[in-house]
């Protein structure tokens, strides 16, 4: 049943041994974690909305949620892949479903998640994977319904960007910029925007090498 699918049944216990192993993998596979941009939680929802270029996409949401956000975490994943991997929806993932009726009724839930100040949602609005280099990505119009749907939220763009440098372990830098224009929302100006934001995260980047 759809509902089924959708609605996350979070499992305490679940969560901890998830902590455990997913600290462990981020710690053996790179060297570091840093934030940069500025971003001072509240007692508002996010509406987290990274890019998506690999397999850790929803690990690093999930870092980043525990390092700084501090919320409850719900993720929004295509429902093939949520078959594949069902664990994750004792973490808070959720289903979006191929057909009119279900995309309106995951958006919906998505709009219901964001009406409680301590949750976090994810969501990936290009709606595939594109590589970390790409910088014209482009929104499907599932957030702008979330967006006009929702009170009371923030926005938090992210940029997930991984180099070597001279290490044999890479590092993982996330930036972070909100987005305020809310009560006019609009999927052009906002994808206009996240683009120059990804472009100004990868310029940054490269300056980081040279410092």
């Amino acid at each position: 049943m759809l509902m089924e699918v959708i609605k996350p049944p979070k499992i305490d216990l679940f969560y901890f041994l998830f902590k455990v192993y997913a600290n462990l993998l981020l710690n053996l596979h790179f060297r570091e974690i840093r934030i940069e941009g500025d971003f001072t939680p509240d007692n508002r929802s996010v509406l987290l909305i990274p890019n998506h270029f690999s397999w850790w996409d929803g690990f690093f949401a999930w870092k980043l949620n525990t390092m700084l956000l501090r919320k409850e975490f719900y993720l929004m994943m295509l429902e093939s892949e949520l078959k594949k991997h069902r664990f994750l929806k004792k973490l808070g993932a959720y289903a979006i479903v191929p057909t009119s009726k279900g995309m309106l009724e995951s958006l919906r839930f998505a709009s219901e998640v964001l009406t409680q100040p301590n949750n976090v949602l994810v969501y990936y609005p290009q709606g595939r994977l594109h590589s970390q280099h790409h910088m014209g990505l482009e929104f499907q119009k599932g957030i702008e319904r979330i967006a006009q749907q929702s009170d009371n939220f923030r926005l938090l763009m992210c940029a997930n960007l991984i180099d070597y440098y001279n290490y044999k372990k890479p590092s993982l830098t996330i930036y972070l910029q909100e987005y305020d224009r809310l009560t006019d929302f609009s999927l052009t100006q906002f994808q206009l925007t996240y683009n120059l934001f990804l472009k100004q995260s990868i310029y940054k980047q490269d300056k980081l090498y040279k410092q």
